[in-house]
C-alpha cells in the first residue's frame, strides 16, 4: 500500500492548523522553548544534509495522521476528524451515522459518537459505496460529538 504520509496539528502560538512532517523532541529549536510535538511543513535533502524549512510547536493532543483516504468531496481524512457516514444496504435501508476517526490497535476506525462500542474499519468504509463527508474535527467542533 502506497500512501502519502502527512500529519497535522494546531500551532501553540495561535491555534492555526499546520500540515507536514511530525517530529517529537524534548529540546528547543532556535529561539523556541523546549517542546515535545512539532510539525515541519517542508524539508529538503541537499547533498546528504537535511534542512528544515519552517517548524511549528503544536499542541500535543491535536496531532493527527492522514488516513490515506478522502471523503466524497476530496477532503483528506485525518485522525480526530468527525464524519457523517451514510451506509447503504441492498434493502434501501440507508442509515446515517456520525463517527470520529481514531487509530485503534493497527488501523484507523470510524467510532460511532453515540455508541463507543460500534466502529467500522475506515479503509472498508471508504472503499464501499458509502457516502462519507468530513464535517469537522473533535478539537474545533466538540459539539459534533454530542448525540443528534
Amino acid at each position: 500500500m502506497n500512501r502519502e504520509i502527512l500529519f497535522r496539528g494546531q500551532r501553540c502560538s495561535d491555534g492555526e492548523w499546520v500540515y507536514g512532517f511530525y517530529v517529537e523532541s524534548k529540546y528547543s529549536w532556535r529561539g523556541h522553548k523546549p517542546h515535545r510535538s512539532w510539525i515541519i511543513p517542508n524539508a529538503i535533502s541537499n547533498g546528504g544534509f537535511f534542512n528544515i524549512l519552517g517548524r511549528y510547536a503544536v499542541k500535543d493532543d491535536t496531532v493527527g495522521q492522514f488516513t490515506g483516504m478522502c471523503d466524497k468531496n476530496g477532503v483528506k481524512i485525518f485522525a480526530g476528524d468527525v464524519l457523517d457516514v451514510i451506509v447503504f444496504d441492498c434493502f434501501d435501508n440507508d442509515k446515517q451515522y456520525r463517527v470520529r476517526v481514531e487509530w485503534v490497535g493497527t488501523e484507523f476506525m470510524g467510532v460511532d459518537v453515540t455508541n463507543d462500542d460500534y466502529a467500522w474499519n475506515l479503509f472498508w468504509l471508504c472503499n464501499q459505496d458509502e457516502e462519507i463527508e468530513v464535517i469537522g474535527n473533535i478539537y474545533d467542533n466538540p459539539e459534533l460529538l454530542s448525540t443528534k
